[in-house]
């Protein structure tokens, strides 16, 4: 602690963004508790209550968590102490596998990119989309139990604004929940892919990070004596 190790997670502005976005469009969602997936070649979750943070899946690193394009994602300490023990790859091999030859590339050793992946039509790309879709649905439920439950979900970032297969396969395991997606609505891209019956409201919302650090900038020039 006094080192500063702590859990600091990520997508912060991606997450403000969406929160704010989400208070525009549904109210009534955006003041219960709501689980936001920031899913592209970084990706993360945070659940929110009130449009807070109160729960994510990055931690001290932005390498914790889901599987992402590159990243392992959450992972056993003890196979880190063998890469280095039995495989003698050093410090900065670790780190080359860890970060930048894992997750989607590595599962499928073929591409970080979900359209590459979905277009491929091999056993590994499935096995990469299937795997990256349970490791997200099995940490909605992680944050759906610290928020104490779900009124909302919010697909965001490159994989879950415009990767409707995706954005299926990680709902149909949420079903325990009460989401029931609406198949039309998911293939159009539409902002609510939720049917009237879901329990819990499902949402598509494009992030905005440059939007957040602009009126961030701007409300800082304007307390500044200077400006």
């Amino acid at each position: 602690h006094d080192r500063g190790i702590r859990r600091y997670g990520f997508h912060g502005l991606s997450y403000e963004y969406v929160a704010r976005r989400l208070a525009e469009v549904d109210p009534d969602v955006a003041a219960g508790r709501v689980i936001a997936g920031h899913l592209g070649n970084g990706a993360s979750l945070c659940a929110m209550r009130a449009g807070r943070s109160i729960d994510t899946t990055m931690g001290f690193t932005a390498l914790d968590g889901l599987m992402m394009g590159t990243r392992c994602g959450s992972l056993d300490p003890g196979v880190v102490l063998h890469l280095q023990t039995e495989l003698a790859l050093n410090a900065a091999e670790v780190e080359q596998l860890l970060y930048r030859e894992s997750g989607l590339l590595g599962v499928s050793a073929l591409s970080s990119d979900m359209r590459v992946l979905s277009a491929a039509n091999t056993i590994e790309a499935e096995e990469a989309i299937d795997l990256f879709a349970w490791r997200a649905a099995r940490e909605f439920g992680a944050m759906a139990a610290s928020a104490g439950g779900v009124d909302g979900i919010v697909f965001t970032a490159g994989i879950g604004e415009n990767h409707a297969d995706v954005r299926r396969r990680i709902c149909q395991r949420l079903e325990w929940l009460g989401l029931k997606i609406d198949a039309a609505a998911n293939a159009r891209n539409d902002m609510r892919i939720s049917t009237s019956e879901s329990a819990v409201a499902i949402y598509v919302i494009p992030t905005d990070e440059e939007r957040m650090i602009a009126l961030h900038t701007a409300a800082l020039l304007c307390a500044s004596d200077d400006f």
